[in-house]
């Protein structure tokens, strides 16, 4: 199988879904040393009596799922989506009304005095996604599932059994309307076994769509639902009960499968449910044991801009809680492109994000997002971030509150290191204050050659960090917390450790291009005494492109016969914009430089000539890219320089597809 690429060559959706689908116990063992542990003392065989292999259909090939209106299994439509674990029910209404969501998913977290909470998962109910009817429920009896789904004349999507307390079982169960076009042949059964399972199957036609275990009365039963494999249903597909992880890996290779459903015993092996993944129904995919917490799983989705289709929580052998799940694409055309670019560095030989945070992101001024690849998730940017600290210097500017002509104050910390220290504030004297710039120079040495000393006069000149956040706050930039100087990275000064929990500067780089779209289309920054024109002349305009840029202008108007006018194109093109470069450490357990870590930021507009009549007619992006919290061995090394170079190869990528699409109207 092919697990890495030894050139950019970009990996096919094919390619990344064999990349992404091993799972393997070394994975497992990353993952959870002690649960590892447990999971590798399970058989790695089955006899014919631990194996359940159900119909292994293979009608004709359909495509993947166009709609959810059987389950949302098959779809990978880009959709929000959203989980929650340990919450009330009340606390779901909530966030089903905040999201305008449905629930997919439900599962049973704990139980305290016979009241459930929940680990839950649910999707945007728009689109693709949106059905003409749900409901959810829990505490119900057998007889109670019955008579909710024939009163709403409804068909089960999720069925989770659980113990209330005393053995006594209860049903948390997810449906939706059954009718019209949502309508389809199913059935479901409750408090079997397996032979059970088999039987219907085979009587029935159907497939499986949910498979959960319980015990009652010290004997194993199980809930199941099925739904009719015919028509656009129709997939081929296999069920197993009682494998293990390694069983599982090998299934799904066999099959050439893509897992939609698991479900874990007590004594760590799990129920399965796969379907083909070949040919037209054929997606990139993901599947992943012993995440520590909800987040952990959370972020390894949206690093993969992927979309979890099944959760399942539990405490294994030692006591701890962990989350296993299946992954789908979740992604536009140019994001999927864009992570296959991060994949043959950042990802590792299994296809896992082990390698720190990649992101990137574009979004028309006012308009679409073009490309979103985990473009929510807080991370260090270095001096990207100071794209913040303008914005709020310009909004005091715009609000009458300060002038750029106004005298500036800043200190020299090292004369040696100059605009690269880190700005240490016991270093604050009279001796080493400086007063030559006013405050619009001191703005624009933060910007333009990235000054940390101008950027530290900046926090001093407010006052402090709460302005810069509040700033955030206002404005919408809901994943930036300033909380160290730029030049300083994760060391905590007065302690002298390593400490990023409280010490990282947190941006997204969705919050990145956001500022710079508000500047744009001034609905973050007005041109009140020349605020928005000031910000954008300290944010290091350009006009043309850098050679990398233009290789991509090249091949793209070669592709279109468009070759003569590449040059023209290219120089047409407009940026501002602000870049960043750390190394710093992440601690071991005495705080001293336990990893090495390496970051590299950039974001800004481009504005590019779009043509209409044969007149310039500049379409304008606001766009973010990041590595953050890369791991190295060394820095300024052959290591390091691989990953910043593929950072900056995937950074120019970014703009392929709106260059494409530029191109065309020339």
């Amino acid at each position: 199988m092919k697990t890495r690429m030894t050139t950019r060559q970009q990996l096919t959706q094919s390619a990344l879904a064999a990349l992404a689908t091993i799972a393997t116990m070394t994975a497992l063992a990353a993952a959870s040393g002690a649960h590892a542990q447990d999971m590798a003392t399970q058989a790695e065989t089955m006899s014919a009596q631990d194996e359940a292999l159900s119909a292994q259909l293979d009608p004709t090939p359909q495509i993947l799922d166009t709609t959810s209106m059987t389950d949302d299994h098959s779809v990978n439509v880009p959709t929000g989506w959203w989980t929650y674990t340990n919450v009330s029910a009340a606390s779901i209404g909530t966030y089903l009304s905040q999201n305008n969501a449905r629930l997919t998913e439900v599962k049973v977290y704990g139980v305290s005095n016979g009241t459930p909470t929940f680990s839950v998962r649910m999707v945007a109910n728009s689109g693709a996604y949106a059905v003409p009817g749900w409901w959810w429920y829990y505490g119900l009896t057998a007889a109670d599932v019955t008579a909710k789904v024939n009163a709403n004349t409804a068909r089960l999507i999720d069925l989770q059994p659980y113990d209330a307390g005393g053995g006594t079982i209860r049903y948390a169960a997810v449906m939706v309307s059954n009718t019209g076009s949502a309508a389809r042949a199913w059935s479901y059964l409750m408090g079997v076994s397996t032979s059970q399972i088999s039987t219907q199957i085979t009587n029935s036609g159907h497939r499986l769509i949910d498979l959960d275990s319980y015990v009652e009365g010290g004997v194993k039963k199980y809930s199941a639902v099925f739904v009719a494999n015919t028509g656009a249903d129709a997939k081929s597909w296999q069920w197993f009960y009682g494998v293990s992880p390694a069983t599982i890996a090998s299934k799904v290779s066999a099959f050439q499968g893509r897992i939609v459903k698991l479900d874990r015993h007590s004594d760590g092996t799990y129920n399965m449910i796969q379907v083909k993944n070949t040919g037209s129904d054929a997606s990139a995919w993901w599947y992943q044991y012993g995440f520590a917490s909800m987040a952990d799983l959370n972020n390894y989705a949206l690093q993969l801009a992927s979309r979890p289709v099944d959760i399942t929580t539990y405490k294994d052998a030692n006591g701890t809680r962990r989350y296993d799940a299946a992954f789908i694409d979740n992604a536009n055309t140019s994001t999927r492109r864009m992570r296959s670019e991060f994949a043959p560095t950042f990802l590792d030989a299994n296809g896992n994000p082990t390698k720190g945070i990649f992101e990137a992101y574009l979004k028309e001024v006012s308009g679409s997002v073009k490309v979103d690849l985990n473009g929510s998730r807080r991370a260090e940017t270095a001096s990207s971030f100071k794209s913040v600290h303008l914005l709020h210097s310009m909004r005091q500017v715009a609000a009458g509150a300060d002038t750029l002509a106004s005298a500036f104050s800043y200190y020299e910390y090292d004369p040696v290191k100059g605009k690269d220290a880190c700005p240490n504030p016991a270093l604050e004297t009279a001796a080493n204050l400086r007063t030559n710039y006013n405050f619009e120079t001191g703005l624009d040495q933060m910007m333009a050659i990235s000054d940390n000393r101008t950027t530290r006069g900046t926090v001093i000149r407010y006052g402090g960090f709460t302005p810069f956040n509040n700033t955030a706050a206002a404005t919408g930039l809901t994943g930036t917390t300033l909380r160290h100087n730029i030049g300083c990275g994760y060391k905590n000064l007065s302690t002298g450790k390593y400490d990023p929990t409280n010490m990282r500067n947190d941006t997204t780089a969705s919050n990145l291009a956001r500022i710079y779209e508000g500047v744009w289309n001034s609905t973050l920054l007005s041109n009140n005494f020349n605020a928005r024109t000031e910000f954008l002349e300290s944010a290091n305009p350009s006009s043309g492109v850098d050679p990398t840029l233009q290789a991509v202008i090249n091949e793209e108007a070669a592709a279109l016969g468009k070759s003569a006018i590449a040059a023209s194109f290219g120089a047409n093109i407009k940026r501002w914009g602000k870049g960043g470069s750390y190394g710093t450490c992440l601690p071991d357990s005495n705080g001293a430089c336990g990893q090495k870590v390496t970051i590299r930021s950039g974001t800004g507009l481009i504005s590019l000539p779009f043509k209409s009549g044969g007149v310039i007619a500049p379409k304008v992006y606001s766009f973010a890219r990041l590595i953050s919290d890369v791991p190295v061995s060394c820095w300024n090394c052959t290591e390091e320089t691989n990953y910043v170079n593929a950072y900056n190869d995937a950074s120019n990528e970014l703009y392929r597809d709106e260059i494409r699409a530029a191109l065309k109207t020339w």
